[in-house]
């Protein structure tokens, strides 16, 4: 006999309930059954893995190692399992995309035609999250990806699924020749006599933008609306602008962080639970993306210092990312 990943499953089952008659209810074997294929996976190993007594059982010295072993293991295959299931559980011919103001989205497309080789990407913009976020349950789209300024929660229905890929700080465009420009980082309150350029389409964004500046002791004054050319408009001296710490550098335009990073922008995955693509999109598209995001932080000197700067004060990860801050709902 030799170990398998099943025996391994059997072992962290014992540890996990404490007693064998509580891990064959969780395996759902007969009791007798589960005692006899322990003792065959300790004759593999050479020795005993659980002490025996009345109350139950305890991993030995030598079961606590191949336990630490075991955990690190099973997890492990069974993503793996979930990375590689058979192909049709695949999107067929067609995945459609929704997306609002994400500097992710190219990588998205990017890291899904390097997975799905046969399927052919499309794209939809809609910068409004609410429109896409009902796109995606009634599966006019398979995947959205939106951007979300602040710290609150996503709430979605119970059909769907969201990942926080990142959470990043808000930067600041100036143009070179702004007074302020020469400054490593730029303090909100010295922009408080600045005309502001703003996407009119940033759903939920103006709200947290007009928050962050009342908190920082003015009412920001907005004389610019628009869906796109922001970049242009700072260029030509009209405005300043909040921006995403990944934009590329831009001749005439210099990009910086703002003291005490007052907002945090979002950026989520949303997928329908029953969604061909739904493995792919709970497995490694995540892993993925941030692996491209973070070639993107790289590649901007202003967001790769900023980086720099948190790991050296901090000694812990980078601004980067934790899996939480989704909430459920009932649709």
């Amino acid at each position: 006999m030799e170990l398998h990943v099943r025996h391994l499953r059997i072992l962290c089952a014992i540890a996990r309930a404490g007693s064998l008659n509580r891990a064959a209810v969780e395996l759902r074997v007969a009791q007798p059954a589960l005692s006899h294929q322990l003792r065959r996976i300790e004759q593999v190993v050479g020795c005993e893995l659980f002490e025996r007594d009345r109350r139950g059982v305890r991993p030995t010295r030598v079961g606590m190692l191949v336990l630490a072993r075991a955990e690190a293991i099973v997890p492990a295959f069974d993503e793996l399992e979930r990375d590689f299931r058979p192909r049709e559980h695949e999107p067929a011919g067609r995945l459609r995309v929704g997306w609002n103001d994400s500097a992710m989205t190219a990588a998205l497309v990017g890291c899904l035609r390097r997975a799905l080789p046969g399927v052919s990407v499309s794209t939809r913009a809609d910068m409004s999250r609410t429109r896409l976020l009902s796109q995606v349950a009634r599966r006019s789209i398979d995947l959205a990806l939106v951007m979300m300024c602040g710290d609150r929660t996503q709430t979605v229905p119970d059909e769907l699924e969201a990942r926080v890929l990142v959470r990043e700080p808000a930067f600041v465009a100036l143009p070179a020749t702004h007074r302020l420009a020469d400054r490593s980082h730029v303090d909100l309150a010295d922009l408080a006599d600045e005309d502001w350029i703003v996407s009119s389409c940033g759903e939920g964004c103006r709200v947290v933008f007009r928050e962050m500046c009342l908190a920082h002791g003015f009412t920001p004054r907005i004389t610019h609306d628009v869906d796109t050319a922001r970049d242009e408009l700072v260029l030509g001296g009209l405005g300043v602008t909040l921006v995403q710490p990944t934009r590329p550098a831009r001749p005439g335009l210099v990009v910086r962080p703002l003291v005490g990073d007052p907002m945090t922008v979002q950026h989520i995955l949303l997928w329908r639970k029953d969604s061909p693509v739904s493995h792919l999109a709970s497995g490694r598209l995540p892993r993925a993306l941030l692996t491209a995001y973070e070639l993107m932080a790289e590649k901007n000197d202003h967001y790769r210092r900023w980086l720099d700067e948190r790991r050296m004060a901090q000694a812990v990860q980078p601004f980067l990312p934790p899996d939480t801050g989704v909430n459920k709902r009932t649709a």
